[in-house]
Order: structure tokens, then C-alpha cells, then sequence
């Protein structure tokens, strides 16, 4: 994909334009690479007029910066996120069985949450899909000794499938319930190792239903293609939030109308501004400004069809840009 086709996305070229533009050179590979390489990450990332960054640290592994040099590249204020699966996998062959297991990742979550953390991601959609049925036991047991005893020899293991990391999202939905925090759901599409037929937040429906998750937020991450259907959730639900990171960039002009539609049914102190950018401040540089200007056109639209005032119009993007994550993440 990266040699034959990437180049020739829409979304490919108007992120050279937006890099060049801001690196004051022609609109080629060869000009940006050699421009950027005279400019600091953090001038980049003052052109997104970011005020704080909420960041997923699990993303990557030791392919990415970690959170040290995260803050001393970007010198944008940061709070993190725990990324579930990562601190899971962590724990599986030091617990001798499933009940210890889910109980030393719920300590580990609350010890994050108190020291700081902000929200709790899943990639359920990757390793699992997001049908969430009861599991059972004997399948998670059964599922659990394989991978102890991979992590116990020391070998690498990947957590999947729908026994243990839908016993372990249950559990993990419940404990966010309990501390007050968010929990990012990735819904919708992403890398090719998930099936996108399974990952419709639809099948979440338990979390927003059952009285052992009453208070709990869920904030669905990326949504398309099913952005409706997070909006229609975000709708009914008092606990579900949307944003449609991901696809602002990648889906260019079809991401834009994504958002426009999102607003039909998602209530607009639901709707969340996120980048879904990571590592290279040029990401975030694209995003951002993709982002405000879709933002701006779905909510022109709404004034110009007499659907919103100027006046709210404008309220609604300080609500979507920062106010929504300020309460929903606590931050002020």
C-alpha cells in the first residue's frame, strides 16, 4: 500500500500541501523532508493552537516516544491514558489464573487513575470485536492457560479473542464505573488485522444498559463508517460520546460530510475534537487544521439551513474543540 497506492489518496496529498505550507516550501517529498529537517517538533506543534494533549502512551511499543520524551519534544501539557490491553498482557504470566489476573489489571488501572490518568482506552475491535456476549468460563480459562504458560516461558504473547478480552473490557468497563473515569472504545475502522464487519459500536450496548456499569462514560473512538450509529448512541444514552479522529484525515472530504452527519442525531456537548495523531508532529499539524475546517463547514452549514444561530454556532465549536473533554476527563 505505502509504495503503490498511499501517494495517490486525496488525503495523501492535502497533507503534503498542509506540511509544506507550514514548513514555507514547494509541495513535494523531497522539498518537505528537507525542510523539516531545520524545524523543531514543537513549532509544528504550536500551529495547532493545541492547549493539552490526552495521549495513549501503549500505542506502538517501543516504537514510540516514550512519555519523557513525548513532554520534552511537544512542550504542550499532556495527561495520559491507560491502554488496556497492554498493561493486560503485562500481567499474564505472573497470575496463576484468570480471577488474579483481571484483579492485579484492575489494581494497576486504579493505581494509573490516582496517579494521574485520565481515561481508560480498549482495542478490543482489534483482538476481539465489539459483539460483547457472556463469556465462557471454560473458553476464558482454557484461553488464559495458553497464554500464561506462553508469558510464564517467556515467550511473547498477544492478547485476542472474544473470551478473555471481553472478560477483561466487562471488568474494566466496571472499574471506570466505579473511579469516575472514561473509557475510549477504537470502533470503526483502523488497521487491516481487525474485521470490520465486528466492530460496530452497536455491540456495546450492554455497557450503556446494565445496572453494574450505571454512570460509566464511554467515549467511541473514530466511528466510521459508523459514525451514525455512535450518533444515534450518543443520542439515547446518557453515558456515550463520539469523535471522529481518525477519519477527519484519512477519509479527507468524506470525513468532513462524516462529521456533518454525526451532528443529525449526536447532541453537539457529546461530540469530542481528538487527532488520533501519534510520534510525528506533522500528524498533528494535518489533523488539527482538517479537523477545525470540517468543524466549521458542518456548523456553516447548520446556520446557513437556519438549523443554529451564528451565536451558537460559534458556542458549539468551543464545546466540540475543547469544553466537551474538559468535563468529560475532569480537566478543569
Amino acid at each position: 500500500m505505502i509504495e503503490a497506492h498511499t501517494q495517490h489518496l486525496v488525503a495523501y496529498r492535502i497533507a503534503l500541501r498542509r506540511i509544506a505550507a507550514a514548513l514555507g516550501c514547494e509541495a513535494d517529498e523531497e522539498a518537505v523532508v528537507a525542510a523539516r529537517q531545520k524545524v523543531e517538533s514543537d513549532h509544528l506543534m504550536q500551529q495547532t493552537r493545541t492547549g493539552l494533549l490526552i495521549l495513549d502512551h501503549g500505542y506502538a511499543g517501543g516504537a514510540a516516544m516514550s512519555p519523557e520524551e513525548h513532554a520534552a519534544a511537544i512542550r504542550i501539557p499532556q495527561r495520559d491514558v491507560v491502554r488496556l490491553e497492554t498493561i493486560a498482557e503485562g500481567f499474564l504470566g505472573a497470575s496463576d489464573n484468570v480471577t488474579s489476573w483481571l484483579a492485579a489489571v484492575t489494581n494497576e488501572v486504579e493505581a494509573r487513575v490516582r496517579g494521574g490518568a485520565v481515561g481508560v482506552k480498549t482495542i478490543a475491535a482489534y483482538r476481539a470485536g465489539l459483539r460483547l456476549d457472556a463469556p465462557d468460563p471454560s473458553h476464558v480459562a482454557s484461553d488464559f492457560g495458553r497464554l500464561h504458560a506462553q508469558a510464564a516461558a517467556g515467550r511473547p504473547v498477544r492478547l485476542e479473542g472474544a473470551p478473555l478480552c471481553h472478560s477483561l473490557l466487562l471488568e474494566a468497563a466496571a472499574a471506570c464505573a466505579s473511579l469516575g473515569v472514561p473509557l475510549q472504545v477504537h470502533c470503526g475502522f483502523g488497521d487491516p488485522d481487525e474485521d470490520l464487519a465486528l466492530v460496530s459500536p452497536l455491540g456495546l450496548r450492554r455497557l450503556f444498559t446494565e445496572p453494574r456499569f450505571a454512570g460509566l462514560k464511554v467515549a467511541l473512538l473514530h466511528c466510521y463508517p459508523y459514525h451514525r450509529e455512535a450518533a444515534y448512541l450518543a443520542s439515547v444514552f446518557p453515558g456515550v460520546y463520539m469523535d471522529l479522529s481518525l477519519a477527519i484525515p484519512m477519509a479527507a472530504h468524506d470525513g468532513a460530510r462524516a462529521l456533518g452527519e454525526a451532528l443529525g442525531l449526536c447532541p453537539i456537548s457529546k461530540l469530542l475534537y481528538a487527532t488520533d495523531a501519534t510520534r510525528y508532529a506533522e500528524v498533528y499539524l494535518v489533523a488539527a487544521s482538517l479537523h477545525r475546517e470540517a468543524l466549521a463547514g458542518a456548523l456553516g452549514e447548520l446556520v446557513d439551513g437556519l438549523w443554529l444561530t451564528r451565536e451558537e454556532a460559534v458556542e458549539a465549536g468551543r464545546d466540540v474543540l475543547a469544553r466537551n473533554a474538559r468535563r468529560l476527563y475532569r480537566l478543569d
